[in-house]
């Protein structure tokens, strides 16, 4: 109801706007500009982060402050819960009595009730980091459905996608082309529990999938040890050093879930680092010394999705609360896969490394804050749905020169 109510009102500024225009000898400036600068509303947001303490989190506030700015947007930031759905509850009622008018989430637990509390405050919601997959399966109509809620932008391909297992193919193919010499031909693998990361166990298939085909015609076999549920499924704690006599003589780990917290570090107290590759998901600086040719040569893929993908519901958010709406908005709110930053050699790390996923600075964005600001209805008329999507999902290393 709400969705058509602001198309309604927008059809009427629209006819009020044409009679302003006539009346006044047919002024060409439009309402949604002031001296020559978009007008967006004093608005003010809050960010409820899932962790604040990493400069991944610090530099995303960075960027989110800086481009709120340029909009307008006075952003506060909260601490959402990863396992206590009634904390997030209580914090989101916070932010509500504190006079924000949209959260954006990262994290779905709670998301239903969450959803309700902002549907009584008119409080808008959109979620970033997150696909809200529990809610998207089990909830659609209370969170998709909800006239307050405006999407979700994905930590890279949501959950129902098996990309990753293509990732990992080629990050593999990719090191035994460059090291033809010494390719890696025994590799097993490492998942997060399916209950947290359904996905997971669907792109390891996919990853063996991928290698059976290729061990069809290649002269050199690929093997891969098959999940082991005891042994390589963890339960949010590091790999125990025993997983490498369970998978005797590998030469690499295929790791879906965060290698650089879980996996590297037991890797290098077992003295493994040196003779096992490890592939991974998640990024950190310190274990650069030991990526691609570099150091021990441990590592050989890091992925991450863009910081500057906040822009697909912060620009959803500030529309709606100025009162505009994309001429091709979807009825319902959708969920979005981002692009992936992915490094698996020196050439991409030294990319990465050039990003603000990196550096934590603003300025090393693949998005400035005027560019944000021209994604948006409020200050470009011919700025559209399509085009926004389309601009988040095309953030790759590729733009780094």
């Amino acid at each position: 109801m709400k969705k058509k109510l602001v198309k309604i009102s927008s059809l009427i500024m629209v006819a009020v706007m044409i009679f302003c225009m006539t009346a006044c000898g047919g002024s060409s400036e439009s309402s949604s500009t002031k001296d020559g600068k978009a007008d967006f509303k004093k608005t003010k947001i809050a960010v409820a982060l899932y962790e604040d303490s990493t400069d991944f989190a610090k530099g995303m506030q960075d960027y989110i402050t800086e481009v709120g700015k340029a909009m307008n947007v006075d952003v506060t930031y909260a601490l959402f819960s990863q396992q206590d759905e009634a904390a997030n509850v209580a914090i989101a009622q916070q932010l509500i009595s504190s006079g924000v008018q949209g959260i954006i989430g990262t994290m779905d637990l709670g998301t239903a009730s969450i959803i309700k509390e902002c549907e009584a405050a008119g409080v808008y919601y959109a979620s970033y980091l997150c696909d809200c997959d529990a809610s998207y399966n089990n909830a659609y109509d209370e969170v998709f459905g909800s006239d307050i809620f405006l999407g979700a932008a994905s930590d890279g391909p949501c959950a129902d996608k098996t990309t990753l297992g293509d990732v990992y193919f080629d990050s593999l193919i990719g090191y035994n082309e460059a090291h033809s010499d010494a390719p890696l031909t025994h590799v097993s693998m490492v998942t997060f529990p399916a209950w947290a990361f359904p996905a997971q166990k669907a792109c390891a298939q996919r990853f063996v999938e991928l290698v059976d085909k290729y061990n069809e015609t290649a002269e050199t076999q690929i093997v891969v040890d098959p999940l082991n549920e005891d042994v390589d499924v963890l339960q949010f704690a590091p790999l125990d050093s025993t997983y490498f006599s369970k998978h005797a003589d590998i030469d690499g780990i295929i790791c879906f879930a965060s290698g650089m917290t879980f996996v590297y570090p037991t890797m290098v107290s077992a003295g493994v680092d040196s003779s096992i590759k490890l592939f991974s998901t998640g990024f950190s600086k310190d274990t650069t010394d030991n990526f691609g040719t570099k150091g021990t040569q441990t590592i050989q893929q890091e992925t991450g999705s863009p910081i500057e993908a906040v822009a697909y519901p912060l620009v959803l958010m500030v529309n709606a609360i100025n009162g505009v709406e994309f001429s091709d908005m979807p009825e319902k709110a959708e969920r979005i896969d981002t692009s992936l930053l992915i490094a698996n050699n020196d050439e991409t790390m030294e990319k990465m490394m050039k990003n603000i996923y990196a550096t934590g600075n603003p300025k090393d964005a693949f998005l400035t804050p005027e560019e944000v600001v021209n994604l948006t209805a409020v200050a470009n008329p011919d700025a559209t749905y399509a085009n926004l999507v389309t601009t988040i999902q095309g953030l790759t290393l590729d733009m780094v020169k």
